[in-house]
């Protein structure tokens, strides 16, 4: 297998930034509510800025990061200018159907990391068909199945 390049772009994250939204527009309506009991209302205001902070966050992963690229090669996989070798690879993991999202879990960690999460921005089949075999051929297990990452 010779050097293969996709350009891949970060997971939408639609319902994170909505459920911050809801938290934001809840906890500042209890705020304004209960704006005379001290604690109640700093505790509000603590959950709005740290609910503002990630929502700033997963807006500017979602709508403004430039997309990177995705290489394989035949001994490692370069994503986000980190290389990763096959022998730090648990599994492979894609979730969805459309527009689907690939994680990489590396060992010793139950949550894939924020730079390993990723989606092709075109050529999903050719990308998706292309890392199965790059899978197969280094021994790193691949399967369909919902992940979780940071944010």
């Amino acid at each position: 297998m010779t050097e293969i390049k996709y350009p891949v772009k970060n997971p939408s994250r639609i319902g994170t930034i909505i459920g911050m939204i809801a938290l934001i527009s809840s906890q500042s309506i209890l705020g304004l509510r209960l704006w005379n009991q001290r604690g109640v209302f700093y505790t509000s205001l603590t959950v709005v800025l740290l609910c503002l902070v990630l929502l700033l966050l997963t807006l500017y992963r979602t709508f403004f990061k430039k997309p990177t690229e995705l290489c394989l090669s035949n001994e490692q996989i370069i994503l986000n200018g980190n290389m990763i070798n096959p022998k730090d690879i648990k599994v492979i993991m894609t979730r969805g159907y459309f527009k689907p999202v690939i994680g990489i879990l590396p060992y010793r960690r139950k949550i894939v990391p924020l730079d390993m999460a990723f989606r092709y921005s075109k050529d999903e089949d050719k990308g998706i068909s292309d890392l199965e075999s790059w899978a197969k051929m280094n021994n790193v297990k691949m399967v369909n199945k919902s992940f979780q990452t940071w944010i």
